[in-house]
């Protein structure tokens, strides 16, 4: 990836919308317990449910407004309030500042009154592992967990250590191994153990998470992280959809805006996310 060593460039270059959100849609900028975060809502959707999401951008960019187009789909078509975190980045805010402000945010959802039973956490790339990472640090707390969870291309395992970071580094159009080395050092810096379980959550303990749906290409360097993460929560008896799409890229659900096979993907998640919170498609 194309300026890895500048994190203030790929911000620039990747912080703004993909494709123009309809006017229709309702963004409310808001203090999510001392995180900043907006509410994404499609004209209808229920107030009393929540799917609460984290961008991706490898803990050092991407942003909330660069992810609207997604959540204005998801909200539409889950019939949901998509709340976006946006967490402190890498490398000003290294780990666990991610997993402290999704914590925060989390918490102050609960805070307004919504049941847990009515909300959903998910995310892409960084986002995905973080939701994970998120819901073990809740089981840690004693604090409720969502009712699911919905991942996109999760990066769950700073350590590199999946087959495919090896089997799939020429077929990757998006990441590369060194990109995703450079984004860990970023947000470990050089000290701290790639292997953490709130930083990479493949080597948590994963017991009592709820069900939760993944979403990946099979040309991905990431895509073992997502096929073991699913291994692994299942045996530890969790509910686990993984779909694992054929030549398609990181986190392709972003782009439904031109893709067919994204534009299904979203939908897909949306029925997911119906079939959990009770909401209606609008």
């Amino acid at each position: 990836m194309a300026g890895v060593e500048d994190p203030a460039a790929i911000r620039d270059q990747t912080n703004r919308s993909l494709g123009k959100t309809p006017e229709e849609v309702s963004i409310e900028e808001v203090d999510a317990g001392g995180v900043q975060a907006e509410w994404v809502c499609w004209p209808g959707c229920s107030d009393d449910s929540a799917l609460v999401y984290f961008h991706g951008g490898g803990y050092v960019f991407g942003s909330p407004a660069g992810h609207r187009d997604l959540a204005w789909r998801l909200s539409k078509e889950g019939g949901v309030r998509v709340l976006m975190v946006d967490y402190r980045l890498a490398p000003e805010n290294r780990f666990p500042a991610a997993i402290d402000d999704a914590t925060a945010a989390y918490r102050w959802l609960l805070d307004q009154g919504i049941d847990p039973q009515k909300v959903m956490v998910g995310g892409d790339s960084a986002g995905g592992g973080l939701s994970v990472a998120l819901m073990v640090n809740l089981k840690n707390l004693g604090i409720p967990q969502p009712k699911a969870a919905v991942l996109l291309s999760p990066w769950v395992d700073l350590s590199g250590s999946g087959e495919t970071m090896i089997t799939n580094e020429d077929k990757d159009a998006m990441l590369t191994p060194e990109a995703i080395r450079r984004f860990t050092e970023f947000y470990l810096g050089k000290d701290r153990d790639p292997k953490a379980p709130l930083a990479s959550p493949i080597f948590a303990d994963l017991s009592g998470l709820p069900p939760t749906h993944i979403v990946v290409g099979d040309t991905e360097v990431l895509l073992s992280d997502s096929e073991r993460l699913a291994q692994k929560l299942r045996e530890t008896g969790g509910e686990v959809k993984l779909d694992v799409w054929p030549k398609m890229p990181h986190v392709f659900p972003i782009l439904a805006r031109i893709i067919p096979e994204a534009k299904k993907a979203v939908s897909d998640i949306a029925e997911y996310v119906r079939g959990h919170l009770g909401t209606q498609a609008l």
